[in-house]
């Protein structure tokens, strides 16, 4: 008899359970201030207790859970839902380079008696400094040389505003016109056709910030594109994506390239030389506006 009367009363209590636990179940909505609900529940899910839940729906939190775990997530969301801190995000690229040339070369005719010698300037006659002297035998004798030296220098900065924890993005350029000619094999012969494409020369960059104190994290990407000076459009661009971490206010240092080229050639009573260096830097900062 007692034993079935403790079957009873465990049955009893078992069913009950739900509901006394249900009972202790409070629902509160709070609304956001600041951030918004799709970023803030994702965080809060996992503290809630076993049983309860949490939605978010017009910027508003919908909490089911115990008094004491509901303190605890107020406790939590108070420092989550503030301000995000705003900030103004600067990438610098340099450009630059120079690029040296010498050349060297002699040229000339004579003739004496059945001696004939001749030798021709493999060079562009027109350019750098010629000596030049003939006789009354109509023998000549010329000499060129040629030394160059240019230099390139091009800086930049993008900036703009963003808020902590929110991507930000800034491009400018233009569209540069690009004659293309495009020639068909036909039944009645070649056919040529003319038209002119445009091309995006774009600089600017993406970035991300994040930040603990003073410490920045950013995922950011830059992106710098130019037209080098020719009679041919020749567009150079410049590509970098990483994620870096500094101070607040500090220049880093993301990326940068240092290249040099030297090209010799020699050739019967002449020579050519050709040296250059390139140098790229870039750089983010990041400050915090007040």
């Amino acid at each position: 008899m007692k034993r079935r009367l403790f079957i009873l009363l465990f049955l009893t209590l078992s069913c009950l359970s739900p509901d006394i636990q249900a009972g202790e179940m409070i629902m509160e909505i709070i609304p956001l201030q600041h951030r918004m609900t799709d970023d803030v529940v994702p965080i809060l899910r996992p503290l809630v207790a076993p049983g309860g839940t949490i939605t978010g729906m017009n910027n508003q939190l919908i909490i089911k859970t115990t008094p004491d775990n509901l303190a605890e997530i107020k406790n939590v969301l108070q420092s989550l839902d503030r301000s995000p801190r705003r900030l103004l995000i600067t990438v610098k690229q340099d450009i630059g380079g120079q690029i040296h040339t010498q050349e060297h070369s002699v040229s000339g005719k004579y003739s004496s008696g059945n001696i004939s010698i001749k030798s021709r300037d493999p060079g562009h006659s027109h350019e750098g400094v010629i000596i030049s002297g003939t006789d009354d035998e109509g023998n000549i004798i010329r000499y060129r040389g040629l030394d160059t030296s240019s230099e390139t220098d091009d800086k930049n900065a993008f900036s703009v505003q963003a808020l902590e924890g929110y991507p930000a993005f800034i491009q400018s350029g233009q569209s540069v016109p690009v004659q293309n000619r495009t020639a068909y094999v036909t039944p009645g012969g070649v056919v040529v056709n003319d038209n002119i494409e445009y091309h995006d020369v774009t600089s600017g960059f993406y970035v991300l910030p994040r930040l603990n104190g003073d410490q920045v994290t950013l995922l950011v990407a830059p992106r710098l594109s130019r037209i080098k000076p020719g009679q041919a459009p020749v567009f150079d661009v410049q590509n970098v994506e990483t994620t870096a971490s500094g101070r607040l206010g500090e220049w880093i240092e993301l990326g940068g390239i240092d290249q040099s080229f030297s090209d010799n050639s020699r050739q019967t009573l002449s020579s050519s030389r050709t040296r250059g260096q390139e140098l790229r830097s870039v750089l983010i900062k990041v400050v915090e506006i007040k």
